[in-house]
């Protein structure tokens, strides 16, 4: 017997399955490149961060080295605004430089001027250290913890104190640097240091140190 021939119809059938076929695999493919994509793009980030959080301790050093100069000084009973430093601080300071409606300081951490913005107090940040090998602009501000400016024993004054008679601490995210008074149980300032980083592709981060003497 003679076979009987395709329909034309069966032979168009099996065409629109195969394009079908087709896109699908197209935008699996698609998508698979997307996802690799985006994997490569979040894990360049994560190394950008993390880069700029190490670049961020040379701005804590920077700023404990500026401190331990002039702990046993009076030169930290008042601001010093040219050196990044304030005696006091200020009631709802915001650290990132952006301002909301609960914002009434901020840090000039662009020298700006805070972006001419109004009704807020605009604080000078530290001078930028140089710029590293990585293109990392490092800049820091110290706030002693304290509610107004001159002695912590003043009766109109309040600071957030640490008291140990044995010089050191247990706590993690605090270092002290009063090893030359281990035996003395006298009371002692937080100095709270804020580091900001702006490196390559415009990745920021903030570091927070607190010391005592």
């Amino acid at each position: 017997m003679t076979p009987r021939p395709m329909r034309a119809n069966c032979r168009g059938a099996g065409l629109v399955v195969a394009l079908v076929v087709l896109v699908v695999m197209s935008l699996g493919a698609l998508a698979l490149v997307r996802a690799v994509a985006s994997g490569l793009l979040v894990a360049g980030n994560f190394a950008f961060r993390e880069a700029a959080v190490l670049a961020a301790e040379s701005g804590s050093e920077s700023a404990i080295s500026w401190l331990s100069e002039r702990a046993a000084t009076t030169d930290l009973l008042s601001d010093q605004p040219e050196a990044g430093y304030y005696a006091s601080l200020p009631v709802g300071l915001s650290l990132s430089g952006q301002s909301n409606t609960s914002t009434s300081a901020t840090i000039d951490w662009d020298d700006d001027q805070c972006a001419a913005r109004t009704g807020i107090r605009c604080f000078t940040a530290g001078p930028a250290l140089p710029i590293d090998a990585a293109g990392h602009r490092v800049r820091y501000v110290i706030h002693r913890l304290c509610r107004t400016a001159g002695s912590s024993d003043a009766a109109a004054n309040s600071c957030l104190l640490f008291r140990s008679a044995q010089g050191g601490s247990s706590n993690r995210g605090q270092l002290s640097y009063g090893a030359s008074k281990r035996f003395q149980s006298s009371d002692t300032v937080y100095y709270r240091i804020t580091v900001h980083v702006r490196g390559p592709r415009n990745t920021t981060a903030f570091i927070q140190t607190l010391v005592h003497y």
